[in-house]
């Protein structure tokens, strides 16, 4: 059972479908990459820039979500805003690829239109994360919030999973620019359900997270403030460094799959991205919950397994490519390692810091390190890469190995 209360209920309800929509908006850019290719002549540079500016907004706009979420705790209104710009993000995306009249109403050129709309949506997709986890660490006890967690991944994973296939679906019923359109609007379903039953005032704190913040004597009068000591501020940092570096990889690697599976492994453009991408990815879900109930009980281990074996997956698919059964197991193993670092992350900074901060240091850990990450990693690629495409083994191999390294940083974290 994954709640005992109602408010529980609804928090992990709401968070998770908000969850899912994040999560698999995000992949929308990136399954369309093929045809930007065929049908625009986009270069790899251009198309690494389109996806690394959907999580550079998010690395900006994180911490000031954060900031707000400690201040104000209106979370519920924070989600439902960050569901509306994704929105209009994945709603521009097919409006840039349009032609004739739908475009016409903001005279840009494709490039253009994808790079502002991305923009428009990473900056949505910096509250989902954060605020999400936020809200299930204050509903649910220290002891069972990895399961909280992970469940609320499962969800994202299943969006991340499910989205390439739709986009697909939807491409082929409606057409390109109408199929992405009809996704963006999909997605504004659970902003609707947080406006009709707000979660706001029905959570009252972790009793397992340290409250202990402010001091009031009997009275109520402050008598202490205490902020973040040197011990949580350094796991913060290194949260954040193996996040920035296992992000880097594994978006990297993501941003470019749906053309390295057409292109270079010749699958077509439908079993490619609706298929091989969704194999890449669905595994993640019950990854998310193996590893939120894992992390209940070994928050270092839980991270050092999750992040070698993310790199250790890769490094076997790329040597297996000859065996197509083979290659595309070890391509589902990457997604479950890569797709269930949710509550992996979140549940280790919920043991590293006072509540008061812990929107805060989850927009830091999430937002900054694996979303900055994630921003630079198709950046990388992209430029690694140039207009050669024969080189994208070679540039995800050494991507997994630097990653692969970064596992020994969990030495400096504490074991709870």
């Amino acid at each position: 059972m994954f709640y005992e209360t109602s408010r529980q209920k609804r928090a992990l309800t709401l968070t998770s479908l908000t969850h899912f929509v994040n999560d698999g908006v995000a992949m929308v850019p990136l399954s369309i990459f093929p045809l930007l290719l065929a049908l625009f002549r986009l270069a790899a540079p251009e198309l690494g820039v389109v996806a690394a500016m959907w999580n550079i907004t998010s690395v900006v706009g994180s911490p000031a979500v954060g900031h707000l979420s400690d201040r104000f705790r209106r979370n519920g209104a924070l989600l439902v805003s960050g569901l509306v710009l994704m929105a209009v993000g994945v709603i521009g995306t097919g409006w840039s690829v349009a032609a004739g009249g739908v475009r016409s109403l903001l005279p840009l050129d494709v490039y253009s239109a994808l790079v502002l709309f991305a923009a428009i949506g990473g900056l949505g997709s910096a509250v989902s994360h954060p605020v999400g986890g936020t809200v299930l660490t204050q509903a649910y006890p220290a002891s069972k919030t990895g399961k909280a967690l992970g469940m609320n991944g499962a969800l994202g994973s299943l969006g991340r999973a499910l989205y390439p296939t739709i986009v697909v679906i939807l491409i082929t019923t409606l057409s390109l620019p109408y199929g992405v359109i009809a996704l963006g609007i999909l997605g504004l379903i659970p902003a609707a359900l947080i406006g009709l039953f707000p979660f706001e005032g029905t959570l009252q704190g972790n009793p397992g997270t340290s409250d202990s913040v402010e001091l009031v004597d009997r009275e109520g009068k402050l008598v202490k403030t205490t902020p973040l000591d040197r011990t949580a501020v350094m796991n913060i940092l290194v949260l954040t460094t193996i996040g920035a570096i296992r992000g880097a990889f594994g978006q990297g690697v993501i941003a470019f799959l749906s053309v390295f599976v057409v292109q270079i492994q010749r699958y077509s453009f439908v079993f490619g991205v609706g298929v091989i991408l969704m194999i890449a990815i669905i595994l993640g879900v019950p990854g998310q919950l193996i590893f939120g109930h894992f992390s209940d009980m070994h928050r270092t281990a839980s991270l050092a397994v999750n992040t070698a074996g993310q790199s250790l997956s890769i490094i076997l698919y790329l040597y297996t490519l000859s065996n197509p059964v083979v290659a595309v197991a070890c391509l589902a193993l990457f997604g479950f390692f890569t797709y269930s670092s949710y509550p992996v992350f979140l549940s280790a900074v919920s043991d590293s810091v006072p509540s008061k901060f812990l929107s805060l240091s989850n927009a830091i850990v999430w937002g900054v390190g694996l979303l900055g990450g994630q921003s630079i990693g198709p950046l990388i690629v992209g430029l690694a890469v140039g207009t050669n495409l024969s080189l994208l083994p070679t540039t995800f191999l050494m991507l997994a190995i630097v990653s692969g390294l970064s596992t020994m940083l969990v030495v400096f974290l504490p074991r709870r």
